[in-house]
């Protein structure tokens, strides 16, 4: 069977680099995203910085802008008494702010050569020695650690720059985020730039069916879509505690707790009880009942109780609940609500699976699509196959006993349940089409993959456009649908993670010019 899913991109990158799936601050006056941007674009007299400990500075490059945990910036050079230093850079308001946020205890920040902000609140940095291996600042940490304070070296007034930033536009604007490959992509002719990006989405999930494939042979379909489905919820900060619940409370275990005939309505409430319970955060005794409506003291009262009475049935230890992050995401994203929301999907597909489920109404629209000769585009109400609305306490709140919502809000939306089909359903799928050696199967969803618009646009998309395509319209234009996407993602984390964003050490712009042109 000749597969409908490319492999060539895995062939050609396989010399050149290992492919991998990467998958309450205090209230300030000035946001620390101000700063962030005025760093980025420079917007500050070059001529004359300095040190807040005296010596002479050079910006040689301002870093690339962070999109995930650690330090703001990274790969900053920087040119201190005409010395060049390479690594990571923080932003802040203050100064201070570098202890308050807990950063020299925090291994991300391990590589953060230079911390950068508005105000100098504290002692002021000695100048850096050599000839000592440890810097007091940083304890247990080695080498060097310069300190820039911007307020003075300011180009406008700090209202002026605040009022004339585009804040929706950062972090594309930089110049310096164009990478080298830009370049010599936009020479090719758009075809092999198609395929490029066509061949390279293929390879994302290939690599991504390789990593569910022994999972499969050893839980099964429905127990591995389960982890998978969890994991996609917590995604990014919560991804490995979701997978962890779904571990902890299988889908085996779950079918025992339910009553047989329970309705729907019921099987999701009992869902919730064990899975908030299991993870931690079923401490709802705890709230005031003074602060909540009668029918919301019964929601918890009854969600108390269930989880009191599973939880020596179900014979597992819950998680620690330091283990969920709710710092940096939005608060419709907290773990409360994806986890009921992952208890409704259960609760309507617990007894035919959820990966049959989809699995079956998939077929039946990709059967359409088949008798047309596969002109047919796969029906867009497909990828809002895990939409959950917002039901229930859960749609106008965000945590136990918290301020009520405005409007209610969806406990999984289209963007979501969109990245749930290409991460999670593709992979797996792809693996069950191969087992039951499925050529129909395989070429619809090689469909479904290449018949969407693409995801919501995000900062990560938009930067790697900018990045890679280098702000070229045409070749944004290509990026039309998930497996172009997907491809761009897969060259970014083949090439520039792996090269720490640093394009002077990427083999990438001379690959394509030897091999592509």
């Amino acid at each position: 069977m000749v597969s409908p899913f490319i492999d060539d991109y895995i062939h050609f990158t396989k010399s050149f680099s290992k492919i991998t799936v990467q998958e309450d601050e205090r209230e300030l006056k000035v946001p620390e995203k101000v700063v962030r941007c005025i760093w980025n674009d420079q917007l500050v007299d070059a001529s004359k910085l300095e040190t807040t400990a005296g010596e002479s500075l050079e910006v040689v490059f301002p870093g690339y802008w962070n999109f995930g945990p650690g330090p703001d910036f990274k790969s900053a050079a920087i040119k201190v008494n005409g010395r060049l230093y390479e690594g990571d850079l923080e932003i802040h308001v203050r100064s201070g702010d570098w202890k308050a946020h807990g950063h020299s205890n925090n291994p991300d920040f391990d590589n953060v050569l230079f911390h950068v902000f508005l105000w100098q609140t504290g002692p002021v940095a000695k100048p850096f020695d050599p000839g000592i291996k440890t810097d007091e600042r940083r304890p247990g940490q080695a080498g060097p650690f310069f300190e820039l304070e911007l307020k003075k070296y300011l180009t406008r007034g700090l209202l002026d720059l605040s009022e004339n930033l585009d804040f929706d536009s950062y972090p594309i604007m930089n110049q310096f985020n164009h990478g080298l490959c830009h370049r010599p992509l936009a020479n090719l002719p758009r075809e092999k730039l198609l395929r490029l990006l066509d061949a390279a989405g293929d390879a994302r999930i290939l690599v991504k069916m390789d990593r569910f494939h022994d999972r499969v042979i050893v839980n099964g379909y429905e127990q591995t879509f389960y982890e998978g489905v969890a994991e996609a919820l917590g995604y990014p900060n919560n991804k490995k505690p979701f997978r962890e619940l779904a571990e902890r409370a299988p889908l085996e275990a779950l079918r025992k707790l339910l009553p047989r005939k329970a309705s729907e309505e019921e099987r999701a409430l009992r869902i919730q009880a064990i899975l908030l319970g299991v993870a931690g955060l079923a401490n709802f005794s705890a709230l005031d009942p003074e602060d909540l409506e009668p029918e919301e003291r019964s929601y918890f009262q009854r969600l108390d109780a269930l989880w009191q009475s599973c939880r020596e049935r179900i014979k597992v230890e819950p998680l620690p609940r330091s283990c969920w992050k709710f710092k940096g995401i939005r608060p419709a994203n907290y773990p409360y609500r994806r986890i009921v929301g992952l208890s409704h999907l259960l609760a309507q597909r617990l007894k035919s699976g959820m990966f049959f489920d989809f699995m079956k109404t998939f077929q039946q629209a990709a059967s359409a699509t088949e008798k047309k000769g596969y002109t047919l585009k796969i029906p867009k109400t497909l990828y809002d196959y895990f939409c959950v609305p917002g039901v229930g306490y859960w749609a106008t709140h965000y945590t136990p006993g918290g301020k009520r919502l405005k409007s209610p809000q969806n406990l999984i939306g289209s963007s979501r349940s969109s990245e749930i089909i290409v991460n999670i359903v593709m992979p797996i799928a792809l693996i069950h089409a191969r087992a039951v050696k499925s050529s129909n199967l395989e070429i619809a969803l090689n469909q479904l993959y290449s018949s969407s618009r693409g995801g919501a646009e995000n900062h990560k998309m938009r930067f790697m456009k900018y990045y890679i395509l280098g702000d070229n319209a045409d070749m944004i234009r290509l990026v039309a649908n998930d497996r172009q996407r997907q491809g761009l993602m897969q060259v970014y984390q083949d090439f520039c993670t792996q090269n720490s964003n640093n394009c002077l050490r990427c083999s990438f712009p001379e690959v394509i010019r030897q091999f592509l042109t």
